[in-house]
């Protein structure tokens, strides 16, 4: 998905600052018909004005600055980092412009300055001054940069005359610029990618928990409804059909007890009075029969 700016509208009138940058008197006529006329309206319809991170390749290699460098017999890519999708002057000075950041290193960094509301635009004219004031003749796009002279044109709460169009000698600084963008885009990539990984981690976690505290509160739920006199003894082990606490601890003791009981030697039962009685009687009874016996067995 393409990443831009929104518009972003300033006034060629008023920098914003009162103590850095420099103050311009410029032509708004010329600024209109400039950004306004069909030469530079192509340009931006078609995709085909740019921006870079920072002024520091248009001060070496001039404000239209080459597709590419050769250093050290190697060639070296000079890419752009964002560029312009729309713009257009009103007669009281103001610009309306938008950026979109482009999908390489250079893009990806100055897009994530701009998400921490870091940086601004630098609108790159190419404006000799002509009567006293500055003349715009030529427009080369926005620079993303740390202090933009306008301090209006970032788009979230330049015009470079300094430098005429020709370019300057390179003393190798393109390709060490171009490493270190390649570099820290892919040591921001890194940290997003383990960044990713921990907060997809720390979620799964969170799920886990959640399925957890859910199941708790369901069982809790049941045993709730349990304790309102249904006889559920499959809930627990423990506990006997009809609420009785069985303790494995005493199991033992009860068995003991149960063993000393069966075998334990009863005493002798007393017998009723009638039966003492009818005891004794039996007794005098057979002890007659015996005595006549021996009688009548003695005659």
């Amino acid at each position: 998905m393409r990443k831009r700016t929104g518009v972003i509208s300033y006034n060629l009138n008023d920098r914003g600052r009162d103590f850095n940058g420099q103050d311009r008197d410029v032509d708004i006529a010329a600024a209109m018909r400039l950004i306004n006329g069909p030469a530079v309206q192509e340009l931006v319809r078609q995709g085909d004005v740019y921006g870079y991170f920072g002024h520091t390749f248009r001060e070496k290699y001039g404000l239209n600055v080459p597709e590419t460098v050769i250093e050290g017999g190697k060639v070296v890519v000079l890419e752009p980092s964002v560029r312009t999708v729309f713009i257009k002057c009103l007669p009281d000075g103001t610009v309306e412009h938008e950026q979109e950041f482009l999908n390489n290193a250079p893009g990806r960094i100055a897009g994530r300055l701009y998400d921490s509301k870091a940086y601004g635009f630098s609108s790159v004219f190419h404006a000799p001054e002509e009567n006293g004031k500055r003349t715009p003749k030529t427009y080369h796009g926005m620079d993303f940069v740390r202090t933009p002279n306008y301090n209006t044109n970032k788009g979230y709460t330049a015009m470079l005359d300094s430098v005429e169009p020709g370019a300057i000698e390179s003393l190798g600084f393109a390709g060490e610029c171009a490493a270190m963008m390649d570099s820290v885009d892919a040591i921001m990539a890194e940290n997003d990618a383990t960044a990713a990984g921990i907060s997809e981690a720390y979620l799964h976690q969170c799920k886990v928990n959640d399925d957890l505290v859910d199941l708790n509160a369901r069982l809790m739920l049941r045993l709730q409804k349990a304790g309102t006199g249904a006889m559920l003894d499959s809930l627990d082990p423990t506990t006997l059909q009809r609420g009785s606490e069985f303790l494995p601890s005493r199991a033992a003791a009860m068995l003991d007890s149960a063993d000393r009981f069966m075998s334990a030697v009863l005493p002798e039962l007393e017998p009723a009075p009638e039966q003492v009685e009818a005891d004794k009687k039996s007794g005098v009874l057979a002890k007659s029969i015996d005595m006549v016996r021996k009688v009548i067995g003695g005659v």
